[in-house]
C-alpha cells in the first residue's frame, strides 16, 4: 500500500517502542576498505614526512598555489594523502594556514628559497614570506 495514513498516536507508539530498545554498549564500526597502491593508508607519525612531500613542495612553490586538489590532480594522489601532505607543508612553514575555500598562501617565493628552507629546516625566515 502506498501513501498509507498513519495518525499521530500510532507514530508516537512506534517512536516510543524504538526509543525503548536497548542500544549497543559500544559503537559499531564499519571495516575500512582496502586502499589502492599509492593512496596512503599507512599510519604516519607527525614527524615522518610523506615520500611525496618534497615533490609536492616544489609543485606548490612553482605554481604559488597551495591546495589539496592541486596536489591530488598533479601528483595523482587520493584526497586523504594529499590532505596529510598539505598539513605537513603547513607544519614545515611552506604553506600558510587554512583560509576557508581559498587556496592556502605559499610562504616560499621560489625554488631556490625552498631548497634553502628544506636544507636548514627553518620554518620562516627573511625572504621566505613568513607571517
Amino acid at each position: 500500500i502506498q501513501c498509507a495514513f498513519v495518525d499521530t498516536p500510532e507514530v508516537e507508539k512506534i517512536t516510543d517502542f524504538i526509543g525503548g530498545q536497548r542500544g549497543y554498549p559500544d559503537a559499531m564500526l564499519l571495516p575500512e576498505p582496502p586502499m589502492a597502491e599509492g593512496e596512503g593508508g599507512e599510519d604516519m607519525d607527525d614527524g615522518e614526512r610523506d615520500s611525496m612531500f618534497e615533490e609536492a613542495a616544489r609543485l606548490v612553490v612553482q605554481t604559488q598555489q597551495g591546495s589539496t586538489s592541486l596536489i591530488q590532480r598533479k601528483l595523482k594522489l587520493g584526497y586523504n594523502r594529499a590532505g596529510r601532505i598539505v598539513d605537513q607543508l603547513e607544519s614545515a612553514g611552506i604553506l600558510g594556514p587554512f583560509e576557508g575555500s581559498k587556496a592556502r598562501r605559499v610562504m616560499i617565493p621560489n625554488e631556490a628559497a625552498l631548497a634553502a628552507h628544506l636544507n636548514t629546516g627553518v620554518t620562516t625566515g627573511p625572504g621566505m614570506g613568513g607571517f
